[in-house]
């Protein structure tokens, strides 16, 4: 959540908020004028803390210096497509591997037991590693939530101070 006060009028702030997300491909969701402003904003695919698919909720209130508002970001789709399209090739290439060396384990002549573990080790090792890289890139990605939030509200402001 983040909370800044722009040197305009409820009216004119919630305008110019407004022209701000709509030039920047927000969908509006929700709005109820001078008040509050809902929108989406980015794309299930992206990886960018920027660009990634998130709601943004805007409420204004007046303030005797101008207009308050508070701005909060939240990610709609955590795990984004290119992250799934990733452990599925990783798996079918882990799947590939584990069965290009199933005939090279039974002309080695090693026990049916190796062939078991074989594949449960290459079934963890693939579920670790697609444990980690969901972790790390949505902790990255929600860390990162508030990117566009701040971008908005740096436009903001900047409109405010060629408007005075």
């Amino acid at each position: 959540m983040i909370e800044r006060v722009v040197s305009l009028e409820a009216q004119k702030a919630y305008e110019e908020l407004r022209s701000i997300l709509l030039e920047n491909n927000c969908r509006i969701i929700m709005e109820e004028p001078l008040k509050s402003i809902i929108v989406e904003h980015g794309s299930p695919s992206s990886l960018s803390p920027r660009d990634t698919w998130k709601r943004v909720s805007f409420h204004l209130f007046p303030d005797p210096s101008g207009t308050r508002i508070i701005g909060s970001s939240s990610i709609i789709f955590p795990i984004p497509v290119n992250i799934i399209t990733q452990l599925i090739i990783m798996l079918l290439v882990f799947f590939t591997i584990s069965i290009l060396t199933q005939p090279i384990i039974a002309f080695l002549n090693f026990s049916a037991i190796w062939f078991f573990t074989t594949g449960i080790g290459t079934a963890a090792f693939v579920g670790l590693i697609a444990t980690l890289t969901i972790y790390e890139n949505y902790y990255r990605l929600h860390r990162r939530r508030n990117l566009f939030l701040e971008e908005v509200f740096r436009l903001l402001t900047q409109k405010a101070g060629k408007l005075k």
